[in-house]
């Protein structure tokens, strides 16, 4: 099935952004790594720790199912069909990526003592 030019270039931008998106919550990973305390450092942890936070939620099976339907409705809306799973799978790949640049920069895990 080929997918119309409209279609088809939302799964682009999609791709795009998702990337772009992931680019910089990396860069703000390693600033934060290296920053010594300060301003910018707790403007960046307080990114962190809702991209923490989305992570955290995501991994919440009642959580993710909401997400999954929300965001299809919001597709539907468009006409745009997309299978939960695949909406699924994406999520858990943000989530992986979230939990590996924090592995990888030596993050804590902001919500600790909650």
């Amino acid at each position: 099935m080929i997918l119309p030019t409209s279609e088809l270039q939302i799964f682009i931008w999609a791709a795009g952004i998702l990337l772009a998106a992931n680019v910089l919550a990396m860069g703000l990973f390693v600033l934060f790594a290296k920053l010594r305390d300060g301003k910018t450092k707790e403007s960046i942890r307080s990114i962190i720790f809702e991209l923490d936070r989305f992570a955290d939620n995501m991994e919440n099976i009642e959580k993710r199912r909401t997400a999954i339907q929300q965001i299809n409705d919001i597709l539907g809306w468009r006409r745009i069909l997309v299978p939960g799973a695949l909406i699924g799978w994406i999520i858990d790949a943000e989530v992986a990526t979230i939990r590996k640049m924090q592995k990888t920069t030596n993050t804590p895990n902001l919500h600790e003592g909650e």
